[in-house]
């Protein structure tokens, strides 16, 4: 495994480099970046970004070296390993761009119903889209009449043992980001024992 370090003056450029086309993202790197690599070759990339001063490792390997007479001869992509860490390197580069803070913890994709208590109260049911120790990301059904989870709310996660406490700390069209509450570690790590 051939070790690169890759540094980027900021989130910004980080994020014109990342290429989400592959499935398990990846980076769109120059010649000078990366030195003799060929294709096919393992890595392991320790990625910087300068201005937050914070660094993330992650493996991968070179998926496309174009042949020397192609005009983007000089770039090379590299695919990070499938359970690599990419999410909290872009949280990372997101949070500096939208000055908005990172996650905290690396979260996990799901897709699988979940229960929960708005305050407009009654259960209503929502997919859960990803989860991580310290929140989620909740797909909230646009069906269900009069139902609104609003930034800076407060609601539950139900699960058959127990109810879990989060806010919602931002909205994208359906979905919902939830941040669970400080407190009680053995309800959130019974709650992900359920799902992960």
């Amino acid at each position: 495994m051939k070790p690169v370090h890759v540094s980027f003056p900021s989130g910004r450029e980080l994020l014109n480099a990342y290429w989400g086309l592959l499935a398990n993202g990846g980076l769109v790197l120059y010649e000078h970046q990366v030195h003799g690599l060929s294709e096919g070759d393992k890595v392991e990339l320790e990625v910087s970004i300068e201005s937050s001063a914070k660094s993330y490792r992650l493996q991968g390997r070179v998926v496309r070296r174009p042949p020397q007479d192609a005009s983007a001869r000089d770039r090379v992509v590299i695919a990070f390993d499938k359970g690599e860490p990419h999410d909290l390197l872009l949280s990372a580069a997101w949070a500096e761009t939208e000055n908005v803070p990172a996650r905290r913890e690396r979260r996990f994709p799901l897709d699988v119903d979940v229960r929960f208590r708005a305050r407009a109260g009654g259960e209503h049911r929502a997919r859960l889209v990803n989860l991580s120790f310290s929140g989620c990301c909740l797909r909230v059904s646009r069906n269900v009449d009069g139902l609104r989870v609003e930034v800076g709310e407060a609601l539950q996660l139900l699960s058959d043992d127990n109810a879990l406490e989060g806010v919602v700390r931002w909205s994208n069209g359906s979905c919902r980001g939830i941040e669970f509450s400080g407190g009680d570690e053995a309800a959130v790590k019974s709650f992900l024992k359920q799902y992960l």
